[in-house]
């Protein structure tokens, strides 16, 4: 048994075996997650004496930020990334509408008094250019992540929508394992809640509406359509977690 004695080295109380960083930061990972790791065929656990080690500064710094960097790789999946960009997108959307609002203000103040400052309004122009590029460049990456993550289930129904998919089930995989009844009615939760209390009528279709095919429908075909759509969304979806290209997309806009 080999024990991990310091950041550079292992020992059985008799050999003494020198490690890289990357093999030290290997090796300490295995040991939080698992209470044990491997050497060349070697069991390695924790020994007391690395705690009393006096570590260098900079070495503390450079290990733990690597450390934690390799954590939040393992632990954030595409998924998950895709989520996070989509809530930001909604987050800025709102940000631009507020901007975008002051800016009308003030354009209207500037007209009926001369004791604004005409610069207001070019300083909301121009936060309003810098966030609207921001935006586009988010939603660069929301489509670059969500391309390689669903590419047949993208393909179908676009990188927004199936963002906004992802976000709301939780990652592809729970597309691919959802109904598609379930997937029809996705983003419209409180309206089919009011249904089974007994107010209102049953929702034809969640987010899915934004396809489209579905809103540009006339009303009586829009709930076909997106039975349809939902139907093809779950086969894509099962498509891209078997990591397969499918011809669904096509046969779906076809019907």
């Amino acid at each position: 048994m080999l024990y991990l004695v310091s950041y550079d080295e292992l020992s059985d109380g008799v050999r003494k075996i020198k490690i890289s960083k990357d093999e030290f930061m290997k090796i300490y990972l295995e040991l939080l997650r698992e209470g044990r790791s491997e050497y060349n065929g070697e069991t390695i656990v924790f020994t007391d004496s690395l705690v009393n080690k006096n570590l260098d500064l900079e070495n503390i710094k450079e290990l733990t930020s690597a450390i934690n960097k390799s954590i939040m790789r393992e632990k954030i999946t595409e998924d998950q990334i895709i989520d996070k960009l989509v809530k930001m997108i909604d987050e800025i959307d709102k940000f631009i509408n507020f901007v975008t609002l002051k800016k009308v203000e003030s354009e209207t103040l500037i007209k009926y008094s001369d004791k604004i400052d005409p610069g207001a309004t070019k300083l909301f122009q121009e936060l309003e250019e810098n966030l609207l590029n921001y935006r586009d460049k988010l939603d660069s990456m929301l489509k670059a992540y969500v391309e390689r993550n669903a590419p047949n289930t993208s393909s179908l129904i676009g990188h927004k929508v199936t963002a906004r998919l992802i976000s709301l089930s939780g990652g592809i995989k729970e597309i691919a394992m959802s109904s598609s009844s379930a997937i029809q009615i996705l983003g419209a939760e409180k309206a089919f809640f009011r249904f089974k209390k007994g107010k209102g009528t049953p929702p034809k279709h969640g987010v899915i509406y934004e396809i489209p095919d579905i809103y540009k429908a006339p009303r009586k075909l829009a709930g076909k359509i997106a039975r349809v759509y939902a139907n093809g969304i779950v086969k894509a979806a099962r498509a891209d977690l078997a990591g397969i290209k499918s011809d669904i997309p096509k046969r779906t806009k076809e019907k």
